[in-house]
């Protein structure tokens, strides 16, 4: 036994170096003598405060201020590729285009607990927003600022939009900024600053040169759709193809210089046997004479020395498979339907593939609008009660559209005048004003239906 360094008692030899060791074994039951255990692990090196760091960023990430600097693909090689690819731009623009011709509204947002919404309520915010976004830049209307903002959307994703404030700060307009010149700063957990810090930068003629907050006070609205936890930008649709869109390009190029550059004849002309080089030579001279410039004279008859023979090269084929296999993947990364670009679907086929196009491309892009505009609502409106709202996609074909008024009178979700009101017809009033419902005894308006319900069936 020996006596502590307090002298307070007799403690037994190694009792605090055993203690000291055991601290270390972070993990219970894991020990050096564990058979071939898997050891414990080192101990963390940073300091306390770093737990909840969003991802490992690079060291001095707000100094570097070039957008993307880190990305292996920079904003300007992905605006590049979509405008270099014709089949690229093709189906952006088509995808577009579909979003531009959806209608849309401003409603309140339904009860959670029952109930209805009050006739009128709201009706003048309503009115106030409509009417904002109707041109929420005040220079162009909706569909052309929705389409500069899809662009950004689509092939950087990186759409952003300055709120520009009146003195009262009121919300006079949704300005487009290139989301190009956007660069991304991080706080110490790798996150967007929140305000008053700056959570953006603009970067302009290769310099800083304006700082932007962010959230809902904030001065930017940065928005784009595919984040990742690893990185600070979004993963634009055309650089998840890039290499495919970088091989579209190349086709292309060659089936241009095919035209335009190709040193492949479409034919050979074998002279006769003996021939020197010399007279070759002057025999070619002498029939490309003949033919340059004159297109007519190429197809009369023409005496060639005896024993010259002609011998047709074949062509490469200008379009095969490869092409519309790069045509699908590309309208597979926008969910369009290829049918325009590839060999003839049967009809079953291609209204199959248009209603795939129509669920997996173009909602997303749809709830993805929705959910910016609910936002500039709630935080710069003030009316969380309100929402964007999309219209139903009218039927095309009559026939179909016909038989499905006809189902929404009979079920009693539209009136006749609903109907007719969609149609551009005038309203009839009366009994054709008030929801119904087909019964075996004719068309029974909905209160009444309830009110003459068989009580057997309660």
């Amino acid at each position: 036994m020996a006596l502590d360094e307090s002298g307070g008692g007799n403690t037994p030899p190694g009792l605090f170096q055993r203690a000291a060791e055991a601290a270390r074994y972070v993990i219970s039951g894991v020990t050096p003598a564990t058979w071939f255990g898997p050891l414990q692990p080192l101990a963390p090196m940073a300091p306390e405060e770093v737990k909840g760091r969003g991802w490992d960023y690079p060291v001095g990430w707000n100094l570097n201020y070039i957008p993307r600097a880190t990305e292996r693909v920079s904003f300007d090689r992905l605006r590049r590729l979509g405008e270099s690819c014709d089949l690229l731009r093709l189906v952006i623009e088509t995808r577009k285009d579909q979003v531009e011709a959806l209608q849309w509204t401003i409603r309140s947002r339904a009860p959670r607990q029952g109930g209805a919404v009050a006739a009128g309520a709201n009706a003048q915010e309503i009115g106030a927003i409509t009417e904002f976004f109707e041109r929420p830049d005040r220079r162009h209307d909706w569909a052309q600022w929705l389409r500069a903002l899809l662009e950004d959307h689509f092939v950087i994703d990186a759409p952003a939009l300055y709120r520009r404030r009146t003195r009262g700060q009121r919300l006079y307009a949704l300005e487009i900024l290139d989301g190009a010149t956007i660069k991304v700063l991080l706080d110490a957990d790798g996150r967007t600053p929140e305000p008053p810090s700056p959570a953006y930068q603009q970067v302009l003629k290769g310099i800083p040169a304006a700082d932007y907050t962010a959230f809902t006070t904030g001065e930017l609205i940065y928005y784009p759709k595919n984040l990742r936890s690893n990185r600070a930008y979004g993963y634009a649709p055309v650089e998840q193809i890039i290499e495919r869109v970088d091989t579209a390009i190349a086709r292309a190029r060659s089936q241009h210089d095919y035209f335009s550059e190709g040193n492949l004849p479409d034919g050979l002309l074998t002279g006769p046997e003996g021939w020197s080089v010399d007279q070759i030579r002057s025999m070619q001279e002498y029939w490309d004479s003949l033919f340059s410039g004159n297109v007519a004279q190429r197809r009369r008859n023409w005496w060639v020395p005896n024993g010259a023979k002609w011998q047709e090269t074949k062509q490469p084929p200008l379009k095969d498979e490869f092409d519309e296999w790069l045509a699908r993947v590309i309208c597979y990364a926008f969910s369009i339907s290829p049918q325009p670009f590839v060999k003839m679907m049967n009809r079953a086929t291609a209204e199959s593939a248009q209603e795939v196009a129509a669920e997996e491309g173009l909602a997303p892009t749809m709830a993805w609008v929705k959910r910016l505009m609910d936002r500039v609502i709630s935080e710069d409106f003030g009316c969380p009660e309100l929402e964007f709202a999309w219209e139903p996609t009218r039927e095309l074909d009559p026939a179909k559209a016909a038989a499905n008024n006809e189902i929404y009178v009979r079920s009693g979700i539209k009136t006749i005048d609903e109907v007719r009101d969609d149609l551009g017809l005038a309203a009839l009033g009366g009994a054709a004003a008030r929801p119904m419902i087909a019964t075996p005894a004719g068309f029974v308006p909905i209160g009444a239906a309830a009110k003459t319900r068989d009580p057997r069936q309660a």
